[in-house]
Parts: C-alpha cells; structure tokens; sequence
C-alpha cells in the first residue's frame, strides 16, 4: 500500500511541475528567419538587428533542448521510481513489470538522445551569441557561417512529393481526323510563301522564348518589404496538454529575451558580457496565468548583491500608457550557480490576475520593477511585445 501511494504521489508531483510528464509531446523548435541576402549592401543597423534577432532566436533553440533533456531525465526517474516500487509491491504482476521495463528502455533511450541534441546545440548557440556582440565588418564576415551552424540543428523540412507533370496538364488523346503538319525545318519565310499558317503550338513555343529572354522588373512595394514590416513570430507552445483525469488544459510558451542589463557604474567591469539577462514565458492552467521570469547574473557575489527571490516578492509591470499592474511570486528561489560559480540563474513564478489580461494583450510593456531579498531595481523592456504575443499564443483555438 506504500508503494502505491508513493507511485500516486510521485506521478501528481510530476503533473503539477510544469512539465508534461510520461505523455509528453515533442517540442515544437522555432524556426529561423531566412538569412539575407547580400549582407554587404545593407544598412549596418538592419545587419545589427537581424543578428540580435537571430540570437534571440538561438536562445530559444537551447531553452527547447534544454526543457526536453530535463523532461526525459524526469520520465527516466519516474520508472526507475515505479519499478523499484512494483518490484518491492507482491501483488504486481509479471506483465506489470515487464510493460514498466520496456518504457523505462525507452526513456532511457529518449534521454539518452536528448541529452545528446542538447550538447550537441551549445557551441552553435554560442557562436551565434558571440556572432551578435561582433562590430559592422566582423559581423557581416561571420555571421552566414553562424547562422549555418545554427540552421544544422534544425530537422530538415519535408518535402512534398511532386505531381507529375502529365497528370496536371493531361495527356491529350490523339485525334485520327487531324493530320499534323512538320514544320520543324520548315522556316518562317517558306511557311509565308506556300501559304501556310504557323500551328498554335509553334508560336506558343516562340513567344514564350522571346519572353523569357526579357528582363522582368519588379516594382518595389514598402508594404512587402519585410525590413520594414517584418513578418509576425510564429507562436511556439513547448507544453500543450489536457490531464486525462481532471480534463484540465495546461500550456507553455517557449522563452524569450526581454532585457538585458548593465548598470552603468559597472559598464567598466562587465566590456564583453551583460550583468543581467532576463528571459520570460507565459504558462496557463485551467484559465490560471503565471508570467515565468529567468534571471541569469554575470556575478560571482550575485546571491550577496541580490540575495534572491522572495516568495510573494513583487514585479510590478510599467506599460507604455504610463498604468502599473503588481505580480506576486509563487515561490522563492535562493539561485542556482554554473558550474564554474561565475553565473547565477534564478526563477521567479508571478501570477497574472484575470483582471489585467485584458489590459496586457492591448499595451506594450516598457519597465519591470523586480523586488530582491536586498532591494528592487527596475529595467527597461526591450521585447516590448512579449505579452501581447505570448497571450494570444496561448489562447488560440
């Protein structure tokens, strides 16, 4: 009875974690903006900011392998949890066990792939990274084999099989009433002499040369120019899921960039990196809103400076009309260091109250004021869009 309580448990834990647990889907990987093309003859800040972007974009890449290798680690654990408990349990059965060892061989096998696509994505995502921090000549040099190196760890599209050309035109049947006229060595002035007229197919042939031998012009349209009106970011769920007990929806956006920041007084210390980078998502569940924020700090005294992220600790969000809305974290995080001890990450889970949904999908965002252990310290937004798009992608059909 122990056992089977600690199964129940162990499973509940696992669905309310956030993660989508032993029937999890694949995660959906952003795709990438197309490169353009000839880099040299455009505007440096248009270059600058395709390669902000494209970082962006990497960072992404990482936070859907990194979320997947932690998944598959999970689901590793729970059958290791289940097994160990059917073993110790008398009444399971044969078959029981034996249903428990081949998913615990494919979770291990998953986990085992993930963690290997994981690895695998580092050096490209830093690259990139690096790539984005380069001035105007270095960055028009490096940035296509950057972004090559990226676009590898990207499945390969499919391709959709293409139809024959004689079954989309048709064959024509042949029609034993019309005789056929030889004209391929028969040129034009003999045809005007004997009387005769040009068959159809003949001057389709010829004209459709003479036009393909013209130059063809297009007129350039501002309203199509995708500098200037960049097509919308696809919207990327990397949870979407319905509970099969409670019938209970639950969904994840995938993170992005919101700010960076450098205080300037440290503008000194910190030449090559920022000190602060803040990356968030939006979850739902069951019509609940969290706003996810991850902090990661450039300093080996950030848990001194910062101290951490109390529970009930504030965001209070600044919109562009000049309205502030007041979040509260679920839960504190004393954060967790790099393996060199030289980065800090901290989390911090904030509810949305449905009162200010309305509100969020219709302003842009412009400050978060963050309250730490030690003080608050407010930072502009430079992904002014984020909650808008993310609530839209997370109320879609």
């Amino acid at each position: 009875m122990k056992n089977k309580l600690f199964q129940f448990i162990l499973l509940n834990l696992l669905a309310w974690s956030g993660l989508p647990g032993l029937f999890a889907q694949n995660p959906e990987l952003p795709g990438l903006d197309p490169l353009p093309d000839n880099l040299d003859s455009l505007p440096e800040y248009t270059v600058k900011s395709f390669a902000r972007n494209l970082a962006n974009q990497a960072l992404d890449i990482q936070a859907v392998f990194d979320r997947q290798a932690g998944r598959t680690t999970l689901e590793r654990e729970v059958l290791e949890a289940q097994m160990a408990a059917s073993k110790a349990d008398t009444l399971a059965t044969k078959e029981e066990r034996e249903a428990i060892a081949k998913a615990l061989k494919a979770a291990k096998s998953a986990e085992k792939n993930a963690l290997k696509q994981q690895k695998k994505a580092i050096k490209p995502v830093e690259l990139v990274l690096e790539v984005a921090e380069l001035d105007s000549a270095d960055l028009r040099k490096n940035l296509p084999k950057a972004y090559k190196k990226l676009a590898a760890l990207l499945p390969e599209p499919e391709q959709a099989a293409e139809t024959p050309i004689a079954d989309v035109i048709g064959v024509p049947a042949a029609d034993p009433e019309i005789v056929v006229v030889e004209t391929a060595e028969m040129p034009d002035s003999t045809l005007q002499e004997t009387g005769l007229e040009m068959p159809e197919q003949t001057q389709s042939k010829k004209q459709k040369k003479q036009r393909a031998s013209r130059p063809t012009i297009k007129t350039y349209d501002p309203a199509a120019d995708v500098m200037r009106n960049p097509p919308p970011r696809p919207c990327v769920l990397t949870l979407d899921t319905r509970d099969a007990f409670s019938g209970e929806l639950r969904r994840e956006t995938g993170q992005e960039e919101i700010f960076r920041f450098t205080n300037p007084s440290l503008k000194t210390y910190f030449t090559d990196r920022d000190h602060i980078i803040c990356r968030a998502s939006l979850a739902s569940n069951s019509g609940t809103y969290l706003l996810q924020l991850q902090f990661t700090i450039n300093d080996v005294n950030a848990q001194r400076a910062f101290g951490n992220l109390p529970r009930n600790g504030v965001a209070i969000l600044r919109l562009f009309d000049g309205e502030t809305y007041t979040l509260y974290n679920l839960r504190a995080d004393e954060g967790k260091a790099s393996e060199d001890k030289k980065q800090f990450t901290f989390t911090g889970q904030y509810v949305v109250d449905p009162g200010m949904l309305k509100k969020l999908r219709k302003t842009l965002l412009d400050k978060i004021r963050i309250a730490w252990s030690t003080g608050y310290e407010d930072y502009d937004v430079h992904n002014v869009d984020f909650l808008q798009r993310h609530m839209d992608c997370l109320q879609k059909d």
